[in-house]
């Protein structure tokens, strides 16, 4: 089962990055911009600071029992120096930190980047670009102060990359899969992969087919991660030995220089794992089976007791209310019903039923289903009413019965009720549209 009210509770409490973090970290980031900005050695080569990696994507999570601590990278652009060569950029923006009492001690050197350490808490990256004109072209170079050379950069580009195949799949769904394999790979702590490989390889499983003409399988978070699983499984099983994963927006530049064979086949045989594990939690349809499946992907923080019987409660029905009878299609559909509020039964719409916070009694609604359908389904229709008047008239109803993709319903008894219809095909519910509330004073 898709579990997805299950998924969302599960990354809002251990998966996101909560916001007293992303405050503190977006504070430090601002004080660390300006003191670069107002240094003596680079306030006339400033440029601009913007997030890089998994801070400019929104996939940075939160930490684990495993992984304490997470990191944000933040490019400064710089216009060149004179006379300095790719590693002065780094030695004299760790020599400027260093020399700050509040900073002295937290700062180190990296390949390409300068680290400030918040113990306990995260790290800034801050990685200098050189943004260099000659007449009409203008190149961004990082710096590797172990090679001494400038190398390709396209932060920028490669942001708005992950942003078009995010807009692709809606709704954050690409973003919100990536979070969820970033927390597998540092929960299970058995494969590893660094976050910007990780983001490519999952990200370039969208293609540019989906991108032209849209696409249905990324409709919920569960469809999203299961789909991104079985299409990177499946381009693993073609790579016998490991690939080149080049920057989809820069040839010049790779992203395997923290990767080997080694790390590549375990990652290999990890994901085909984690997607038979997925694949099988995702078409169980009893809901218990279901998510003790996904808690083996994720552990026992995934649906936990308490958030379970939550999640239940708001999904519980009233004993005169029949559950559905059919099973779930693997990937179910949205049914489009279309309400309108009508006088009488044969009369003009009046206006739509999401318009009305309440109806009056002695009133019609028109229910339709907008959707074109074939002649192998059915349409089901599901009435339930509450409250007193429909008791005392032995009127509560409840059960399913097959229809018309036109429907019409009396508003005879005060109180909350609800109407849904369902797509039934070859004895599958391939598609339903959830309750239509319909509350009558």
């Amino acid at each position: 089962m898709k579990l997805v009210k299950h998924f969302n509770e599960f990354l809002k409490n251990e998966v996101n990055l909560n916001q007293h973090r992303i405050d503190t970290l977006e504070y430090r980031v601002q004080v660390v911009t300006n003191f670069i900005k107002g240094s003596d050695s680079f306030k006339s080569a400033f440029i601009e600071a913007i997030p890089q990696g998994s801070y400019a994507h929104r996939t940075i999570i939160k930490p684990t029992a495993k992984k304490k601590v997470f990191d944000a990278d933040v490019v400064v652009y710089l216009k060149p120096i004179d006379g300095w060569e790719a590693k002065d950029y780094i030695e004299q923006i760790y020599k400027t930190f260093n020399a700050s009492k509040h900073y002295q001690g937290k700062v180190s050197r990296q390949t390409r980047c300068v680290k400030l350490n918040y113990a306990g808490e995260f790290h800034i990256d801050i990685v200098p670009c050189i943004r260099s004109k000659f007449l009409f072209t203008e190149t961004e170079r990082v710096c590797n102060r172990l090679t001494n050379e400038f190398e390709s950069c396209s932060s920028i580009e490669f942001s708005k990359w992950v942003q078009k195949k995010n807009a692709v799949a809606g709704n954050n769904n690409l973003i919100k899969a990536i979070r969820l394999c970033k927390y597998l790979r540092d929960f299970k702590q058995t494969f590893s992969v660094k976050s910007i490989l990780l983001t490519t390889l999952l990200a370039s499983r969208i293609t540019l087919s989906e991108e032209l003409f849209g696409t249905d399988s990324f409709k919920d978070l569960p469809m999203s991660l299961k789909t991104l699983f079985n299409r990177l499984d499946e381009w693993l099983d073609e790579q016998d030995e490991m690939p080149i994963v080049n920057n989809p927006v820069d040839d010049d530049e790779n992203f395997n220089r923290h990767w080997d064979e080694d790390k590549f086949q375990n990652f290999k045989k990890q994901v085909k794992k984690y997607n038979g594990w997925i694949n099988t939690a995702y078409q169980e349809m009893d809901k218990e089976e279901s998510i003790k499946g996904w808690r083996k992907v994720f552990g026992d923080k995934f649906a936990p007791e308490s958030t379970a019987k939550a999640v239940e409660k708001q999904q519980s029905l009233p004993s005169h209310c029949e559950r559905l009878r059919w099973p779930m299609a693997t990937s179910p559909q949205k049914l489009n019903v279309k309400a309108v509020l009508q006088k009488d039964k044969s009369s003009v719409s009046i206006g739509d039923l999401a318009a009305y916070n309440t109806i009056p009694k002695h009133h019609w609604i028109r229910f339709n289903v907008k959707d074109t359908l074939d002649h192998q389904t059915s349409i089901f229709w599901q009435v339930v009413n509450t409250g007193s008047e429909a008791a005392n008239d032995d009127c509560l109803r409840g059960k399913f019965f097959q229809g018309s993709t036109i429907h019409k319903e009396s508003t005879l008894y005060r109180g909350t009720h609800w109407v849904e219809a369902v797509a039934v095909r070859q004895g599958v519910c391939i598609a339903r549209s959830g309750p239509i509330v319909v509350k009558i004073a």
